[in-house]
């Protein structure tokens, strides 16, 4: 009967209701809004490494409707195969697994965050590309227009952000590296030997690893750089400048540009004059960055640590270029 058939896919069903809540929260501003945002998103480097689950929570956010409700419905159409062929179990696994594994990766490699849940959805795709073990998982694009139709809303991702038609990058790695997690796991848990325990013991702890390299991590520079925060207003003279407490918060949009031959550290000057890291900029690299007027932010070369420039917003829209 019918409550049978919700009661096989009620892990799908319960991650949609999730990011359903989250997202009217978003939408509908105010306390709501403010709340999600202040507990559950990564807005900063501080706030990943000093309260790592965000890895997980901010991926439950959208940046619209439109972002959001095409992962709606990718997340019922996969998931619901999925967890009623090989159990609520295999799902949540599988999803959690892309979702940490994209993510981690996206923050290495690229430097920057991830929001959206394409990273699991990304892996429940590739599992089921592999999940009919009697034919070549390429004809499952073939045979199935809806997993086509995904792979064709991929592509058009990286059209999109190539010609800079949305105001967000796309995370392009973390959909690669959710679909070949996927993959693996569909190949350690349908196609290895039964026999053979280590290469579903190995596709389960990745994610694990990944997400605790986050509490050690001295091969990403933004953690490195945020180990030394605190020397660095005893150090550098030229960063010591405070923000100025004002009556009004105005919010201000700032354009950095980083014109040096070396890659910049940028920070954030508190009311006590205390250096918050904010971003790590390689040479010509830019990066959007929100704060408000009379807010105090140092520049420093990350490599020598030389005070480049500080200065202090002025303005509600403020493009700085790093020289």
């Amino acid at each position: 009967g019918r409550p049978s058939r919700l009661f096989q896919i009620a892990a799908t069903l319960i991650l949609a209701a999730l990011i359903t809540i989250l997202q009217i929260a978003l939408l509908s501003g105010g306390s709501s809004d403010a709340f999600v945002n202040a507990n559950l998103h990564v807005i900063s480097w501080e706030l990943l490494y000093s309260q790592p689950w965000r890895l997980l929570t901010s991926t439950f956010l959208h940046q619209d409707p439109p972002h959001f409700l095409i992962n709606l419905f990718f997340l019922l159409l996969f998931g619901r195969k999925i967890e009623r062929s090989h159990g609520w179990a295999v799902l949540l696994v599988l999803f959690f697994g892309g979702l940490v594994t994209g993510h981690v990766l996206e923050i290495t490699v690229m430097h920057s965050f991830v929001i959206g849940i394409s990273g699991g959805i990304c892996a429940l795709f590739g599992f089921s590309l592999v999940a009919n073990r009697h034919r070549p998982w390429w004809t499952t694009l073939t045979k199935q227009p809806l997993h086509f139709l995904y792979a064709a809303v991929l592509l058009l991702f990286v059209f999109v952000d190539w010609a800079d038609w949305v105001p967000y990058p796309g995370a392009h790695l973390n959909h690669l590296v959710g679909i070949l997690y996927g993959l693996a796991f569909g190949g350690a848990f349908l196609l290895a030997p039964p026999n053979r325990r280590w290469p579903k013991a190995a596709i389960i702890a990745l994610p694990l690893l990944l997400f605790a390299s986050l509490f050690y991590n001295p091969w990403q520079v933004e953690w490195r750089l945020l180990q030394s925060e605190d020397q660095l207003t005893q150090e550098i003279a030229a960063c010591r400048l405070a923000s100025a407490e004002q009556e009004s918060l105005i919010a201000a949009e700032l354009n950095f540009i980083n014109d040096s031959a070396a890659p910049v550290a940028v920070y954030w000057l508190d009311y006590e004059g205390q250096a918050h890291f904010q971003i790590w900029l390689p040479a010509g690299g830019t990066k959007e960055h929100y704060s408000f007027v009379g807010h105090s932010w140092c520049i420093v070369d990350a490599e020598g640590r030389q005070a480049l420039q500080t200065f202090v917003v002025s303005e509600a829209q403020q493009t700085i270029s790093i020289r």
